[in-house]
């Protein structure tokens, strides 16, 4: 049976992973990881998922922060039966997970690897970072030139004054290449340049789109240009580094089953079980107590007048 690891964390939309089940579920920070959650209270390998029999276990892979089924912890090394509809959580970061029939995932590397950008994209735009991918001239005439890449649009590079990146490059061609983002892959397209392109030792030929790496460099002419992505280099320090204990007592509440975005739970008000407060006794003054006396004195008065009348 089909597993769907629904990843929530505060303030990120909702992301679906569905596995087969057949193989184990790796869950952690580590870029081999089936499930990759940058956040640096999860582990390298922090937790996994394994088939038993028509049920599914959790197993704690050692992490630092432990794992939790709901507020349960799971202890390390140790496995747990885990059901459709269980909430647990990795660090900081809450999975449901869902035993349910369905397609799984056709490309589950490309798919972990889009949540892991997805999430570290937040972070550094939540904190002011640059977070768009750029490419910049760092050899030839225009050395220091530097051009953003937005998704889904292509831009031309070349000699002539209206290319996007324009550059003054004897041995370029007018329009040398064409350069385009998909998502988080940029493409290169050689467009018949003087001297071709090249990425790499490659040669970028045959009119197609090639994927140009950030390890590879682009060479036309004397013009070499790197690709240079913010992402992916945040999310590379994030998986180096070692992991970071929470404080004691820092256990975020599990997110509302089903929501589309996660948002921080709202702040609880204060519980106070002591009965409410009596009212405060009255208290008089002393021309309160005269006139009291006085209207007490008059009313004692007309009822002795009456009683006379009706006496005589």
């Amino acid at each position: 049976m089909p597993i769907t690891v629904c990843v929530r964390s505060e303030g990120t939309s909702e992301a679906r992973l569905r596995f087969d089940g057949l193989q184990p579920v790796l869950i952690g920070r580590g870029a081999s990881c089936d499930v990759r959650l940058p956040d640096l209270s999860v582990s390298h390998r922090h937790a996994c998922l394994r088939a038993n029999g028509v049920e599914f276990v959790l197993i704690d892979e050692g992490s630092t922060n432990g794992t939790f089924v709901g507020h349960v912890r799971v202890a390390p090394r140790t496995s747990r039966i885990v059901r459709s509809g269980d909430m647990v959580r990795v660090g900081r970061i809450w999975l449901e997970l869902r035993i349910e029939p369905g397609p799984v995932t056709r490309d589950v590397a490309a798919a972990t690897r889009d949540l892991a950008l997805a999430m570290v994209s937040r972070a550094l735009a939540a904190g002011g970072g640059d977070v768009s991918a750029r490419i910049r001239v760092v050899e030839g005439p225009d050395q220091g030139s530097c051009l953003a890449l937005e998704d889904r649009h292509s831009y031309l590079v070349g000699r002539d004054a209206t290319c996007d990146l324009a550059i003054s490059d004897a041995n370029a061609s007018r329009v040398h290449a064409r350069i385009e983002r998909r998502g988080n892959v940029v493409v290169v397209r050689d467009l018949g340049g003087k001297n071709g392109t090249w990425l790499g030792d490659v040669p970028a030929t045959g009119s197609v789109d090639i994927v140009w790496r950030p390890t590879q460099m682009m060479r036309m002419g004397n013009t070499v240009l790197a690709l240079e992505e913010p992402l992916s280099d945040l999310l590379a320090s994030v998986e180096r580094a070692p992991d970071e204990p929470l404080p004691v007592g820092d256990f975020p509440s599990p997110p509302e089953r089903g929501a589309a975005a996660i948002e921080p739970p709202p702040a609880a008000s204060p519980v106070n079980d002591a009965p409410p407060p009596k009212p405060p006794r009255a208290r008089f003054s002393v021309a309160d107590l005269l006139v009291m006396t006085t209207a007490l004195g008059v009313l004692a008065l007309s009822v002795a007048a009456i009683i006379w009348l009706l006496r005589s």
